[in-house]
């Protein structure tokens, strides 16, 4: 392994989150769907919970590089029950915003542990998931705008998807 063992274990750790976001991120989807607002949750489910599994491949594929075994460890179950697009959008805030730490958790232990390569490569890690935060943001600020029109929401969602 060509990296120290805590910045293997924050990248398996990271590598858990990611999966993690995603099963979060299709809970979402499903409550969306459920509640019938078909383009949020179309445009929601492919653009940005698609993305997680998306990332594990970024950081396994690191992993691989530096010759360390990425470990497929074990994440939540998810069955909260979001009943408006507000509600769904304001878990979403969160958990963009948790992974966005875990991303610079990873950063600052491969720099303590002088593994530089690491470090650069999530740093740009982190440039590509930049977008998806904002857009986050973005998404919240308008379901509170449209929180007693949801069906509004829905119907204007594609044109407030702009960043990812």
């Amino acid at each position: 392994m060509k990296i120290s063992e805590q910045t293997y274990q924050q990248l398996n750790e990271l590598l858990r989150k990611s999966f993690d976001c995603n099963a979060r991120a299709d809970n979402l989807a499903y409550n969306l769907d459920y509640a019938v607002y078909p383009n949020i949750q179309e445009v929601y489910h492919h653009k940005f919970a698609h993305k997680f599994p998306e990332l594990a491949d970024v950081i396994s594929e690191l992993m691989i590089k530096l010759n360390a075994r990425p470990i497929r460890k074990q994440i939540g179950g998810y069955a909260e029950v979001f009943e408006t697009p507000l509600k769904v959008f304001e878990e979403n805030d969160k958990m963009a915003e948790e992974y966005r730490r875990e991303i610079y958790k990873t950063i600052d232990i491969a720099d303590l542990n002088e593994d530089y390569e690491v470090r650069i490569a999530i740093e740009d890690f982190l440039l590509k998931f930049l977008p998806y935060v904002k857009q986050s943001d973005i998404w919240l600020n308008k379901a509170k705008q449209y929180k007693n029109e949801p069906w509004q929401f829905d119907i204007h969602f594609k044109e407030l998807t702009t960043l990812i």
